[in-house]
């Protein structure tokens, strides 16, 4: 049985994760946070400090933002913007830039002061809510199937459909006819398009995958481009020719990009206050997110290439030789896994299970101390991989 391993294919490069209060999805974002107090209402827009996390979304969907701010051109109100810098410190400033005097600062806080707590609040959970959810990837692992789902994926855009007075309108006035036709002519071709689009993915994923590489390749690379990561990742990939075995690598970040605050809004205070968390409960995170990271990865394999029977995933970070100075990875995880003993996980009790313990049952190579410090290991080659799924080695793990 031959590998190719011949190209590396990477995953989604420069993902970023993006937090609303209806789910996660991905985006870029901004640093710090900032919002917006003007005649359209409060919006926000937030960063997390260090791990590339941002929202924006309407805050007082009830009620007009006042806004204290200077008069327009037109003598509209201006927007006021409240920044929220790394270090919690909030700032009242001008869509120039210029902050707000002190006079000026109480007149907006006296006018629109829920609406910035509100804010605050909100800023104050979404740098929190990294913390819990970094560590809990694998609380959303599908099960591992032989028949994949196809599921399809709905075309959300409305048919447009004029009003009376636009068709009315569209009979006396060609110019207009001409441009509800092209709307419409377009929103066909897009529909179009996208039911094109799903029947390849239907006949990819329910079809091609037990017997393209090429058609397993794309499948992998979308269930794995489509998972929200905390962290720009760099996943690479590669299928043995037989189409039973895989091996993929996952770059890492350095535990100190991990978030190491967590934060709390001052009963009385403008500002956000951060609390460091310890040494080793950073370190743990650490540790936890890897292996939910790593759990994460095979269920996506095993649950969408069926005839993906034997699989090796490693982890490696970047980090600097203090011999020479030079950046190089190194590995701190690697783990040979079969997809029978894959399937024992149940499935139903994610939430219950250790995901630093569910390797153990695997070929594993790690050096690791329970409070989450990692040694650099030599991982499973592409011929551990082969030796394995043959039922006919033994590995000594460092």
């Amino acid at each position: 049985m031959a590998f190719r391993f011949q190209r590396r294919i990477k995953i989604a490069p420069g993902i970023r994760l993006n937090v609303s209060k209806r789910g996660v999805g991905l985006s870029a974002g901004p640093r710090g946070a900032t919002m917006s107090v003007g005649r359209r209402g409060v919006y926000g827009n937030v960063g997390v400090p260090g791990t590339g996390l941002s929202f924006r979304e309407k805050l007082n969907k009830t009620q007009k933002g006042g806004t204290g701010g200077r008069k327009g051109a037109q003598g509209e109100q201006g927007n006021i913007n409240i920044s929220i810098d790394d270090d919690g410190l909030v700032t009242l400033l001008y869509p120039t830039g210029e902050p707000l005097s002190t006079r000026e600062t109480a007149a907006v806080r006296k006018r629109a002061g829920g609406a910035i707590r509100a804010f605050m609040e909100e800023v104050c959970e979404r740098r929190n809510e990294m913390l819990r959810s970094i560590t809990t990837f694998h609380h959303r692992i599908p099960k591992p199937t032989d028949k994949p789902e196809y599921i399809p994926s709905l075309f959300k855009v409305q048919e447009p459909t004029p009003s009376l007075f636009a068709k009315v309108w569209a009979l006396i006035f060609p110019p207009f006819r001409r441009k509800l036709n092209r709307d419409h002519a377009d929103w066909r071709s897009a529909k179009a398009a996208h039911d094109q689009g799903e029947q390849e993915r239907k006949a990819l994923e329910e079809t091609l995958v037990f017997s393209d590489i090429t058609a397993m390749e794309r499948v992998l690379e979308t269930y794995l481009g489509g998972i929200e990561w905390p962290k720009e990742p760099a996943i690479d990939f590669d299928l043995g020719e037989d189409n039973t075995t895989l091996a993929l690598d996952i770059q890492f970040p350095d535990e100190d990009e991990m978030p190491d605050k967590e934060w709390s809004v001052p009963a009385t205070q403008y500002k956000l206050s951060p609390k460091t968390v310890s040494a080793t409960k950073r370190r743990q995170i650490y540790r936890d997110y890897i292996h939910s990271v790593m759990m994460r990865v095979a269920g996506e394999i095993f649950a969408h290439l069926p005839t993906v029977e034997h699989v090796l995933i490693s982890g490696y970070r970047e980090t600097i030789n203090s011999s020479n100075g030079h950046a190089e990875d190194q590995y701190i995880i690697s783990v040979i896994m079969h997809r029978d003993q894959w399937a024992s996980v149940d499935f139903e009790r994610l939430r219950q299970i250790d995901p630093t313990e569910v390797f153990t049952g695997h070929l594993l190579n790690r050096s690791m101390k329970k409070t989450g410090i990692f040694k650099g290991i030599t991982p499973f080659s592409p011929s551990d991989l082969e030796e394995s799924s043959m039922g006919s080695g033994h590995h000594k793990l460092s």
